[in-house]
Parts: C-alpha cells; structure tokens; sequence
C-alpha cells in the first residue's frame, strides 16, 4: 500500500468526537480514558504503525501516540499482519478519538490504556457500526477513522458493511473511503466493489476516485478495467483520469491503448491529458511515446507541441538528446 496515499486518510482522522453507541457497554468500556481491543485482521491486512520519518531508507518503527495528533502512520515493505488493535478514548461515556492499529505496534497514551483482550470481529464490527451511526451528524473525519478501522476487520458482516456504505446514498465523501479502504484492505473482493462503482455509479466524482483506488488494489483486471473505462465513461474527465491511472500503473502495452484514445476521442481535454498521461509512464517508455507523438503527423500540431512540451519537462536523458536534435534541425 503507497504510504503516501495512507498518510493523507491518516492526516484527517485526528480530532474526531463521536458519540458511543447505546450498547457501548457490550465491550465494557470505562467511562473515561483509553481502552483497547483486539480482533482478527482481514486476511492480507497491512500491518499499519507509526514510523520515525517518511525517508524508505533510514526510518524506523516508533512509538503511535494516541494521545497525539501528528506522527508518520502507515505501513512499510508491504508488511501485513494477521490482527488488529483497536483503541477508544472515552469521555463521559462517549468516544472522542478511536484509532486502529496493528496489534504488535508500539502505542503511548497520556493516561492508562485499559485492555479487553480479545473481542470476536463480528462483535466489535457491530460496535463499529453503531457508532458510526448513532450520529446523523457524524463528521468527515470521524468517518475516515470508522472506515479506517471496519475495513480492517476480518470476516463478510465488516465486508458487507462497507460495501452497503460504498454502493448506498450516504455522503460522497464517505463513499469514497469506503470504496478507498474496499479497495485498498480488502482484497480481491474488495477491488470487485470498487470496480463495479467505478462502471456503474451515477456520481462521476466517485468513479474517478474507483479509477484511483483499484490503482492499489489485488485486481487482476486493472488494466483491462481502466482501458474500457477511459473507452466508455460518458464523462470526459473520468475518462482522462483513466487513462492517467493507468500510465501510472506501468501496465505492458498501455501507452497504445492511450495513444489510440488520443486518436478517437472527441473531447478536447481528454486528448490533451491522454499526452500528460504518457508522460507519466515507466522510465524511457514515456519518452519513447512522447517522441512518437510528436513525430506523429496524425496529430494535430497543438497535440505534437503538447508532447513536445513534456519532453521538456523529463530529466530523461532520451528526451533531452532528443530535444537537442529538434533545436539542431536535424
């Protein structure tokens, strides 16, 4: 799982206040202070924790600081893990912050942390699930955390769950983490959520999130799902960010299928992200396919100077070697 995209859910999740649920006593939490349970992760969980610094090469496992807003949480090396621990600080009898973690991640909390042990998945899945919603006004972040943590949790009533969240007629910004933690978390099963939302919701702001999400996903037809996407979506900026995606996949043979969208397509923008998106393939591919494009006298000129354009934006050695040539006249 890219870190990157981890980090940027994780950066939202601080803050939150939720309300407990009315059977919050089923887990016997405390009315005030940190408690914290174990469950059975989804099979392939990524084993999420905190690090010392986002540098691949010199950081280190570090303490998670419940207590703390900031903090560098994702996962490493695609290291997965086979349980979850779950933490909820109560106020009052209400949860004001919940986090998820790998269980064997090192935690600090300003005040005790009161253990449960073990607890069945589905049980804390039902817990999960009434707090999300014993709140209609519950709040973007706080729906990141929920997510965050239900997508981690093994067994088909947490899968079910998402899935009614991803496909139902909630909040967009809900959905879409829903469909990100489907797709990210939960396997194939989860990426074949994702993917019917991605072909068959009304909303194209959220298939153009599917597009991204099934990026990261263990879907064996992601390059074949993006090619007829970017070849059907009625709306062009889906379309576009089709074929972006899929540049950034490094699939064999996609600089084609991209090339003949930029050929077909009646939609100006789409044509001209078509040739961003080749810039963003692997390596010397994409120079290669810039330079095809702007040799190709198929194209308009407007499409070949585009090409040209990020020809000049690569630090390819091939692309400058090129450009050289151009501005010899050779």
């Amino acid at each position: 799982m890219n870190i990157q995209n981890i980090c940027k859910v994780a950066s939202a999740l601080a803050g939150l206040v939720l309300v407990s649920p009315a059977n919050a006593a089923e887990l016997n939490l405390p009315p005030d202070g940190w408690a914290s349970w174990q469950v059975e992760a989804v099979e392939g969980a990524p084993a999420l924790c905190c690090w010392s610094n986002w540098d691949k090469r010199d950081a280190s496992n570090a303490s998670c600081k419940l207590d703390d807003d900031r903090g560098n949480f994702g996962t490493r090396d695609h290291a997965t893990t086979d349980a979850v621990r779950v933490y909820a600080r109560m106020a009052g009898g209400k949860v004001e912050r919940l986090r998820a973690f790998s269980a064997n991640c090192a935690v600090e909390a300003a005040t005790p942390i009161r253990d449960l042990g073990n607890v069945g998945t589905d049980d804390s899945t039902r817990w999960l699930t009434r707090l999300g919603k014993s709140d209609a006004n519950l709040g973007e972040d706080s729906g990141h955390q929920l997510l965050a943590a239900l997508a981690l949790h093994r067994g088909e009533l947490a899968q079910n769950e998402l899935t009614s969240i991803a496909r139902g007629d909630g909040g967009a910004e809900t959905r879409r983490n829903a469909v990100f933690w489907l797709a990210h978390v939960r396997g194939v099963a989860g990426a074949e959520v994702a993917t019917s939302v991605m072909f068959n919701d009304k909303d194209p702001e959220l298939r153009r999130h599917a597009a991204f999400a099934i990026t990261h996903s263990k879907s064996p037809r992601v390059t074949q799902d993006l090619i007829r996407l970017g070849n059907t979506d009625q709306d062009g900026e889906v379309r576009a960010q089709a074929w972006f995606w899929l540049a950034q996949t490094g699939a064999p043979g996609s600089e084609d299928s991209i090339v003949a969208a930029l050929k077909k397509d009646n939609d100006d923008h789409v044509r001209e992200q078509a040739i961003f998106a080749l810039s963003q393939l692997p390596d010397e591919r994409a120079t290669r396919a810039l330079i095809k494009a702007a040799e190709d006298r198929s194209l308009t000129n407007e499409q070949r100077k585009r090409a040209v354009f990020w020809l000049a934006q690569s630090e390819s050695q091939g692309a400058q070697t090129y450009l050289e040539k151009v501005l010899a006249g050779k």
